[in-house]
């Protein structure tokens, strides 16, 4: 990896708008063409909230998330974000945040996972049955795995069937995300949301998540029975130092954040995974293969999860070109230095996980699609910190693990079951929300293998 320069250059932008519109209208564009610009892969930029580090160096991020992470809490971003996730684990801080998180852990270690996933393939088997009668037909797979992975959500975190629309919740969770993300990069339109209906709007698209999952807390409190899953643990939580039940509010927030958070990263890392394999039938041989060996005709099993060693590479390398979690932001709560460089107090550092994952002094030929990246071997050999899909530090996504026994399970029975052809000339955009989601969808034929 190259050198930072002397000083960090800086980009200006606009002289009154600074580099707020260059941001809003891309900006993993704006990242790309100012860091090709000023020959870095750090710099300044200024912002209308004032001076922005934007960077996709490893040991700065490291620096930022892991060594001094006492020094960068979240930025002020999340306080937009909170208008969607409450005060859930993603947008929390301080004490709140350590508290739910020891609440909230448990329910992802290994045991606890295991429990989950045997609703989680119930759901999965349900799934292909469904996706079997549209064989022949042309569908937006962006929109299938959202289907796929919020009924897993339901079924394996909250004991229930999903209720309502499907459509009409990622219609819901699009919106929140474009209008929170809007709120974000461009502070100077939050007042006028209130006057031109996008607050009210956003308002009626929140009640339906609300509603949707308040009715699960409001039954499960009413039902003698007990089940093993995430809403059963926090319910019957108790905080140390009250000895205290989560007060319907938080309990509401977090089963937002993991509903809303959980079922999108996955469904998104399994779009641009099967968009990736649409163009690459030698990595489509490789997945049957393995699938043969370990899992034949049958559904996995807890312990095959392990096994499928392929499908684990392919699916860690669709996460590096496509990560779902594509930026980090931090503020520094008070003046630092690294490396020479000063961080001033309140400045905003701007993490480019995306552009990370293809740094060129870090990857060879980093836009090639190649799950040979993620042996073993070269797995044990790479730093850590140049791979992050679910962030670092103790910030680190929670539901990691569970994503990862999700996207093993469905990737097997989906090219297992199914050929997928990319419609038209498969070009893809992209939107950076608050994950990184394919603009318009990916539309692709779906095939049964044995038709």
């Amino acid at each position: 990896m190259s050198a930072l320069p002397i000083t960090i250059p800086k980009h200006r932008g606009h002289w009154l708008l600074k580099s707020t519109l260059e941001i809003i209208s891309g900006p993993l564009k704006f990242y790309e063409q100012t860091s090709q610009a000023l020959q870095t892969d750090t710099f300044y930029a200024d912002v209308l909230t004032g001076k922005a580090i934007m960077t996709a160096n490893p040991d700065l991020i490291k620096y930022v998330l892991q060594t001094n992470q006492k020094n960068y809490p979240k930025d002020s971003g999340y306080d937009q974000l909170a208008l969607l996730l409450g005060k859930g684990l993603v947008t929390s801080r301080g004490a709140l945040w350590r508290k739910q998180r020891r609440i909230a852990q448990p329910a992802f270690y290994k045991k606890s996972l295991q429990n989950l996933f045997e609703a989680m393939r119930e759901v999965a088997e349900q799934y292909l049955k469904e996706l079997e009668s549209k064989a022949g037909s042309i569908v937006d797979i962006s929109q299938e795995m959202m289907s796929v992975t919020a009924r897993i959500a339901m079924k394996s975190l909250f004991g229930a069937e999903m209720k309502g629309n499907l459509l009409e919740i990622y219609n819901c969770i699009s919106y929140a995300q474009a209008y929170t993300t809007g709120r974000i990069f461009n502070p100077m339109s939050i007042p006028f949301t209130y006057l031109n209906g996008k607050h009210r709007k956003f308002r009626k698209h929140k009640k339906v998540l609300d509603d949707l999952l308040g009715g699960l807390i409001t039954e499960r409190k009413k039902s003698a029975a007990k089940h093993h899953d995430f809403l059963q643990m926090l319910l019957d939580a108790r905080y140390e130092d009250t000895g205290q039940p989560m007060e319907h509010r938080q309990l509401l927030d977090e089963l937002v954040t993991i509903f809303s958070a959980g079922h999108e990263t996955s469904a998104n890392g399994m779009s641009f995974i099967l968009y990736q394999l649409a163009q690459s039938p030698e990595v489509v041989d490789q997945l049957r293969a393995e699938a043969a060996d370990i899992i034949g005709d049958r559904l996995p099993l807890f312990e095959d999860i392990s096994q499928l060693q392929y499908t684990k590479q392919v699916i860690e390398e669709g996460m590096r070109l496509f990560p779902p979690v594509w930026t980090v932001g931090r503020y520094a709560k008070e003046a630092d230095e690294w490396n020479g460089y000063q961080i001033e107090k309140n400045m905003v550092v701007v993490n480019y996980i995306y552009n990370l994952h293809r740094h060129p002094a870090l990857w060879e030929s980093p836009e090639i699609f190649d799950p040979t990246r993620f042996t073993p071997e070269k797995v044990k050999a790479r730093p850590r910190t140049h791979y992050l899909p679910f962030g670092a530090g103790p910030r680190m996504c929670i539901g990691n693990h569970f994503a990862m026994m999700e996207m093993i399970l469905l990737l097997p029975l989906l090219v297992r079951s199914f050929d997928f052809y990319l419609i038209d000339d498969g070009s893809l955009e992209l939107e950076p929300l608050i994950t990184l989601r394919p603009k318009n969808g990916i539309k692709m034929r779906v095939r049964a293998t044995k038709a």
